[in-house]
C-alpha cells in the first residue's frame, strides 16, 4: 500500500527531536502554606466622642487640652494603620502544568493557581500607631497626654481569601539523581492576593513576589509525583483604601488606665506598603498529557504515528486514537494535527 510505504519512509528518515513530556498536576492534600501578610497605610483624621445629648446622652465625650472644657469636639490625629494577615500550615489545593525535558535537563511550570486557605481560616490582626496631642475624655472621665506613634492593639477583622496565581513565565533545571529520581529548581513569579475586613473596612492586597520551588521528580507510567519546598519575602506599594467615616473605634484610656472610650473615627488613607513572608511545601502528581497526534503514547510524534493514522484511513469506530478530532473519520483533518505536532 503507497501509505505505509510512506510510513515506513518517515518511520526511517524522521529528525523528530525527543519530545518534552508535560503533566497536569494537582496539588496533594499533604500540602502545607504558610503566609504571614502585614500592611502599613497611613491614616490621618479625627475623632469625637459618640456623645450626643438626644440619641446617646450618656456616651463619651471628647474635648482638646490637659485641663478639658465643654462640648463634644474632635481631636486631631496621625496614624499608620497596620493590618496583619497570618496564614499557618494551611492545606491549599491548586493545580500548574510541569513541562519537563530531561534530555535538555530543563523544565518548566505554567499556569500555577493556589487556594491557599482552601476552605480554612487565617487571622487578621490590626494596630494603629498612633500620634495626637493631648485631650480629655468624660464618660469615662481620663486624660490622653499627646503621644507620638503610641501602639493601639484594634480587634480582629476576618480573612476572606488568601491565594497564589502564577504571573510570569517559570522556566528552571532538572538533574538526574543516582536513585532514578530527577532533582528540580525553579523560580516563580507569583501574585498574592489577600481580602478581608479590618476595622470594620475591607482591605485587598496583591503583593508580587518569586516563589523558589525546589524538590524532587519521581516518574512512574503515565505521570509524576513531585514534593518541593518554596519560600517567597516581597515588599510593594497598596493602594489607599476607602475613607473612614464615623468608624465606631473602642479607645482604651491612658490616665487612668482599664476603661474604654468610645469615640467616631473619620479619616483619610494615603497609599502604604505590604510586605509578604511565605512558605511552602507543595506534594503534586500529575498524569502525562498526550501530545495530539502521539498515537501511541511514547512522547514523541513521529513516523510510527503516521503509520497508525495512515493505516485507520478512512471511517473508524467510537474511540479510535488516530481519529484525532473525534469526527468518526480519519483524513486530512487528523493528518493535519499530527504533523502540526512533530517532533
Amino acid at each position: 500500500m503507497p501509505h505505509a510505504a510512506a510510513a515506513f519512509a518517515f518511520a526511517l528518515h524522521g529528525t523528530a527531536s525527543a519530545a518534552s513530556e508535560r503533566y497536569a498536576c494537582t496539588v496533594s492534600p499533604t500540602s502545607t502554606f504558610s503566609q504571614s501578610t502585614l500592611i502599613a497605610l497611613p491614616l490621618a483624621g479625627t475623632w469625637i466622642g459618640n456623645y450626643d445629648a438626644t440619641a446617646n446622652p450618656g456616651g463619651t465625650r471628647t474635648v482638646p487640652g490637659l485641663f478639658g472644657g465643654s462640648g463634644n469636639n474632635a481631636i486631631p490625629f496621625t496614624s499608620t494603620v497596620k493590618p496583619g494577615v497570618g496564614i499557618t500550615d494551611a492545606n491549599p489545593s491548586g493545580s500548574f502544568a510541569l513541562v519537563v525535558d530531561r534530555a535538555a535537563g530543563t523544565c518548566a511550570v505554567e499556569g500555577l493557581s493556589i487556594d491557599v486557605l482552601n476552605g480554612e481560616t487565617g487571622t487578621v490582626t490590626t494596630d494603629l500607631v498612633v500620634s495626637f496631642s493631648t485631650f480629655r475624655t468624660f464618660a469615662p472621665n481620663s486624660t490622653f497626654i499627646g503621644v507620638s506613634n503610641f501602639t493601639v492593639p484594634l480587634e480582629a477583622g476576618a480573612l476572606a481569601d488568601a491565594s497564589a496565581s502564577q504571573s510570569g513565565a517559570a522556566v528552571g533545571t532538572v538533574t538526574a539523581n543516582p536513585d532514578g529520581t530527577w532533582a528540580f529548581a525553579v523560580s516563580v513569579p507569583v501574585t498574592f492576593s489577600v481580602a478581608g475586613t479590618s476595622m470594620g473596612q475591607p482591605f485587598t492586597s496583591d503583593t508580587p513576589g518569586a516563589l523558589v520551588l525546589g524538590g524532587t521528580l519521581a516518574f512512574g507510567p503515565g505521570g509524576v509525583s513531585l514534593g518541593a519546598t518554596g519560600s517567597v519575602n516581597e515588599s510593594v506599594a497598596v493602594d489607599a483604601p476607602p475613607p473612614i467615616v464615623n468608624q465606631p473605634f473602642p479607645l482604651p484610656t491612658i490616665l487612668p488606665p482599664g476603661s474604654t472610650a468610645n469615640v467616631l473615627m473619620s479619616g483619610t488613607f494615603s497609599a502604604g506598603t505590604a510586605t509578604t513572608v511565605a512558605s511552602a511545601s507543595l506534594a503534586a502528581t500529575g498524569p502525562l498529557v498526550l501530545r495530539p497526534g502521539d498515537l501511541n503514547a511514547d512522547g514523541t510524534v513521529n513516523g510510527l504515528d503516521l503509520g497508525i493514522l495512515l493505516g485507520s484511513w478512512g471511517p473508524v469506530g467510537p474511540g479510535n486514537p488516530a481519529d484525532i478530532n473525534g469526527d468518526g473519520t480519519v483524513n486530512g483533518l487528523d493528518l493535519g494535527v499530527l504533523l502540526g505536532n512533530w517532533g
